[in-house]
């Protein structure tokens, strides 16, 4: 998905808000905010946003000198999310529907997501509520469950620290011997690293790797060979959130795409809402 005109506030207004995580200091702020818009002026938006997301927090982390500005917000949604899975398993195990329960809070957990909204403003516990409530498309869901129970080898492309505990249940719910987990190489925003999964022992239920990159997506032509060997060999692609939606919607492999929709920008190109819980098939 490329970039449109609309998506540059949201850069300006995201790099703020790291910027203020990243340092203290008002005049490295200042620094780092007029290196980003002339940087901002000059590059080309003919790209997808995390190319320009990526560009940005490297600048912020030059700049400041702070190599993971959302260290501290990734530690606290890490045991927040913790603390809430012995109540969220139980939910999957004692549902109706314990496959679209999964589904649905591992959608409750996209919303941990720094680059779309401030961290003290996410209210998880609000956010389980509604996706348990929340209208969600059932011929898409049964869809998924098909193409779930019908792959062998399936690549789960992670998204956030945090997300990655609730996307746990949707991970033992399909069989965590037939899936991959993917997360990013290096620090960018507050995606999921090697370990953020460690810290939640999602390693020790599924075999966990990184993609080699820190862009705040999946951009294929960046990745690792270790990465695309495994892609390439996968019959099913899960892809979480934004980012993910972003670089692969236009990809031909058959994905899976689970996110809540936070930007206008993606509600007008997935033809959905903002604020809507998402299962967008890319299935041939």
């Amino acid at each position: 998905m490329r970039v449109y005109l609309d998506c540059v506030p949201c850069f300006l207004r995201q790099a703020l808000e790291a910027v203020r995580l990243a340092s203290q200091d008002l005049s490295i702020q200042e620094k780092a905010i007029r290196v980003i818009l002339q940087k901002l002026s000059k590059i080309s938006w003919n790209t997808s946003p995390p190319h320009i997301g990526r560009e940005i927090h490297t600048l912020i982390k030059e700049v400041t000198g702070n190599p993971d500005p959302y260290l501290p917000l990734k530690k606290r949604f890490n045991q927040l999310a913790i603390n809430l899975y012995p109540m969220l398993e139980k939910k999957v195990k004692t549902a109706n529907d314990p496959f679209g329960t999964a589904v649905r809070l591992s959608l409750a957990g996209n919303m941990i997501d720094f680059g779309a909204r401030p961290g003290e403003k996410i209210d998880i516990e609000k956010e389980i509520d509604g996706a348990l409530k929340a209208p969600l498309d059932k011929q898409a869901l049964e869809k998924f469950k098909k193409a779930v129970t019908q792959a062998q080898n399936i690549l789960f492309l992670g998204d956030n620290a945090g997300e990655v505990v609730f996307d746990k249940l949707l991970v033992q719910e399909i069989g965590p011997q037939k899936i991959t987990y993917v997360v990013k190489k290096k620090p960018i925003i507050n995606d999921a690293t090697l370990e953020d999964a460690e810290i939640v022992n999602l390693t020790k239920i599924v075999k966990v790797i990184d993609n080699g990159t820190d862009f705040p997506g999946t951009v294929l032509s960046a990745c690792s060979k270790t990465f695309i060997n495994i892609y390439e060999k996968a019959d099913l692609v899960i892809a979480k959130g934004q980012g993910n939606y972003e670089t692969l919607n236009d990809v031909k492999k058959p994905i899976v795409f689970l996110l809540k929709i936070k930007c206008p920008v993606i509600a007008k190109d997935i033809k959905r809402n903002v604020g809507d819980l998402v299962i967008h098939l890319n299935i041939y």
